[in-house]
């Protein structure tokens, strides 16, 4: 078939009829729009132009790109009835087609995502309801389905909007009067909604939704049964650059629970922990109290902690955590209290591994596969009990639980440290954990002259960077890596022992 010039396809338009069109005519009209969108896309790119007639070329090709989704939805709705037409037919043997849907034979045929699909038949729908069509029960989505015929919004929009109006149309009619109340109260939206796509962005248009969101929820909307059902929990995401991704889904009231929990972890009394408008504590005149001092005694600033706030979040809850995991209330595994176990075989526990060694072999119960070096630090907690693997995956250690500090010398170090001890930290003692300064899978034994009071982030901090931790006279120093200073000074937490800050280490 030739490409028709202009003026032919004109005279082809004038005499165009629908309804004495056949299928086949049908698609000819579609390769001759594709030929001639073709000549369009080579003429657009050597034909000279301005950038204003470029941005008037612009706006007609993305009208096009609305009226050819348009043709795309119609598809959808016509591919859509006939299935379920041909499902109805118990003669038919399309019922045992393999597609077991239109949305997977769409999806297949046309080599797009099933989500594409649904967005096609909700807009589908939508234009239906707009021409009166419908179905008895159904939504109404006027604004959309004018605007969309009309080639004023694209495909994307329309979805967007009509999946955003029907997730709020059930908090809404919590809160209106009547269900008549709650059909206004949607349309406006959708008509607020319909304008901003076609005279904004698409970010816009979620701007707008957002907005509406805050405007409901700010009225006490409470979830039924069915949206929670929907969209309550806690749902794993999956790994991302080694950290594993989870999203949260609560009700108000497990919500403030939650930040109950890590509330604490972003109110420290002190700028240097956490870097807000905290209260700093001063001596006598007036003139703050040192917060880190060097081996001498003589006070040095402190180091800053680099957290974000949902690193402190995450801190504070998992601390919350912790403490439910020690109080003995919760369910018992083997005889003990709730543990995390982790399997691990010998050399690697022993091992200083790197990333690109990758030949270590240990996991734990629940996240499967892990690294030894976070083993190492778990090796701390007294609710770790590892399982050390010979060469021939024979039990070696089954967690010796002499290696934790006991009740007597918890007390001890509570009383010497009474807080974290890393420089400037002002974490309290009742959120921090024993650490063996040496650690205690390479030899290193639970002796009061081989501990150290540590926050959670802290103690993430000497496991997985180069700071260390060194004893003097029963106190705990710290070592900072030479990229962060070449001089590598001996540092310690001054601010649980102010009286003494200018004096030489503590004996216990």
């Amino acid at each position: 078939m030739e490409v028709p010039s202009s003026s032919d396809l004109l005279n082809l338009l004038s005499t165009f009829n629908a309804t004495d069109l056949s299928v086949n005519e049908l698609r000819d009209h579609y390769v001759v729009l594709q030929r001639h969108l073709a000549l369009l896309q080579e003429a657009t790119r050597v034909v000279p132009a301005s950038v204003t007639e470029l941005d008037q070329l612009g706006v007609a090709a993305e009208a096009t790109a609305h009226r050819i989704g348009a043709v795309q939805v119609e598809v959808a709705a016509r591919v859509e009835q006939g299935v379920e037409a041909l499902m109805r037919d118990e003669a038919n043997p399309y019922r045992r087609s393999k597609y077991r849907s239109a949305v997977e034979r769409l999806s297949q045929l046309l080599h797009i995502n099933p989500g594409e699909v649904h967005k096609r038949l909700e807009v589908a729908h939508a234009v239906s309801a707009a021409q009166g069509g419908a179905v008895e029960g159904g939504p109404m989505h006027v604004p959309v389905g004018e605007a969309f015929e009309a080639g004023s919004i694209s495909v994307a929009n329309a979805s967007r909007i009509v999946a955003g109006v029907e997730k709020l149309r059930t908090p809404i009619s919590q809160v209106s009067a009547s269900e008549q109340e709650t059909d206004e109260l949607c349309e406006r939206m959708e008509s607020e909604l319909v304008y901003t796509a076609q005279t904004g962005t698409p970010k816009a248009v979620d701007r707008l939704l957002k907005t509406w969101e805050h405007r409901v929820n700010a009225l006490g909307v409470l979830p039924t049964q069915a949206v929670k059902q929907d969209y309550q929990g806690a749902f794993y995401a999956g790994r991302k650059f080694g950290l594993h991704e989870w999203v949260l889904r609560m009700d108000d009231l497990q919500h403030e629970t939650f930040m109950t929990a890590y509330a604490p972890e972003l109110n420290p009394r002190s700028t240097d922990h956490v870097g807000g408008d905290a209260e700093i504590d001063v001596d006598g005149r007036g003139e703050p109290l040192p917060l880190a001092a060097d081996e001498n005694g003589k006070p040095i600033e402190a180091p800053k902690d680099s957290r974000s706030r949902g690193q402190k979040k995450l801190d504070g809850a998992l601390h919350a955590i912790k403490v439910g995991l020690t109080s003995g209330k919760l369910s018992l595994n083997g005889g003990y209290q709730a543990q995390v176990v982790v399997n691990i075989d010998h050399k690697s526990l022993e091992a200083q591994l790197v990333a690109k060694d990758g030949l270590f072999r240990s996991d734990a119960v629940h996240s499967g596969p892990i690294n030894p070096t976070a083993i190492r630090q778990l090796a701390c907690n007294a609710e770790l009990l590892p399982v050390v693997l010979g060469a021939g995956s024979q039990v070696v250690d089954s967690g010796n639980r002499a290696r934790l500090f006991s009740a007597e010398q918890r007390k001890i170090l509570y009383a010497r440290d009474r807080g974290c001890t890393f420089p400037g930290c002002t974490t309290g003692v009742d959120r921090c954990e024993a650490h063996h300064v040496h650690e205690y899978s390479r030899g290193g034994v639970t002796t009061l002259e081989n501990a150290a009071m540590v926050c959670s982030h802290h103690h993430h901090l000497v496991h997985e960077t180069g700071w260390e931790i060194s004893m003097r006279s029963g106190v705990p120093y710290w070592t900072p890596p030479v990229e962060e200073d070449s001089r590598r000074p001996l540092m310690r937490n001054v601010y649980f022992h102010p009286e003494k800050s200018t004096q030489l280490p503590l004996a216990v």
